[in-house]
């Protein structure tokens, strides 16, 4: 129905508003990218080295963009995401579903035929829990779940009282400056490591900023007590990684390092409207510490993964 080619760098706003429009429906929704154009336009501007590159175009007869997959990688860690499939198709189509799987399949057909995906078989996607054709073509090519997630938003009167918050005294958080002092890197990368053991960012690439984190540090006596790791979005200040020495937990370590990551990245790179955090289902001490900061449930997600 539709023809496939590679994506050119003059797509970008045409796949910006066809991403924005499918976002709207928790049916055909993403767990990568955001929800308004500008975040989903932010979103496409972080691919490394960039996104079109790395992306395939479903179009009509018209050559209007009707479809797209996204692909980002790290080789340093072997893995890649596939933002989508995205397909969206004429309304009264007699037979939306086995359409919406023949130009999905596709788009994997020749998004793993890709440079970017060369020598990279661990491939994630990612998307609502009501996506079911997504659910649907994930099993059919050999992605099996991998486990839910939620994910947390604060906002309003809430998320202005922790960036108002004055910042306290000299044991608290404070914004790591990689290099400066190698024992508290070496810390937080040890640290992160134990703390996710199949992260999408290693630890190194944490301390480094190469995926753009701010990232916090608490330390004690003994060392590194805990880190907190995050960066701006367009319309959001993402908490992506929060850990706490086990021997530290239950104290409060936590809930200072997300305040005090909000703080620096507002202090950074101003304030947004919203901050969230994505969460894996079961992990009840996490959940429980943003709900604590105020944070409510917004979404739940589930992602597939093949290796």
């Amino acid at each position: 129905m539709y023809s496939i080619r590679s994506a050119v760098p003059a797509d970008e706003q045409s796949v910006v508003d066809l991403v924005a429009r499918l976002q709207a429906d928790q049916e055909h929704l993403i767990g990568y990218h955001g929800a308004t154009r500008e975040e989903v336009a932010d979103e496409l501007a972080g691919f490394r080295p960039d996104w079109a590159a790395g992306a395939v175009l479903a179009v009509d007869d018209e050559g209007g963009v009707r479809g797209v997959l996204s692909v980002d990688a790290d080789p340093e860690i072997g893995r890649a995401w596939l933002h989508g499939p995205y397909v969206d198709l004429p309304e009264g189509h007699p037979a939306p579903r086995q359409a919406w799987q023949n130009t999905a399949d596709d788009l994997l057909d020749a998004a793993v035929g890709l440079p970017r995906l060369a020598g990279i078989g661990d491939q994630e996607l990612y998307g609502h829990r009501r996506h079911r054709r997504l659910a649907d073509f994930a099993a059919r090519h050999g992605f099996d779940p991998v486990g839910a997630s939620r994910v947390f938003a604060l906002d309003g009167p809430g998320l202005r009282g922790v960036l108002v918050t004055a910042a306290g005294q000299d044991d608290e958080p404070r914004v790591l400056a990689a290099g400066a002092d190698p024992a508290v890197d070496a810390g937080v990368v040890a640290l992160h490591e134990r703390c996710f053991p199949s992260p999408t960012v290693t630890g190194r690439q944490l301390v480094r900023g190469d995926r753009g984190h701010t990232v916090l540090v608490l330390t004690g006596a003994d060392g590194v007590i805990g880190y907190a790791g995050g960066f701006a979005q367009q319309d959001e200040l993402y908490v992506d990684y929060v850990g706490v020495d086990p021997g530290m937990r239950s104290v409060g370590s936590g809930r200072a390092l997300v305040r005090a990551l909000l703080r620096a990245l507002a202090a950074e790179h101003g304030a947004r409207p919203r901050a969230a955090a994505v969460i894996s289902l079961g992990n009840d001490a996490s959940e429980r510490m943003f709900t604590a900061l105020g944070f409510t449930l917004r979404l739940e997600l589930v992602g597939y993964r093949r290796k």
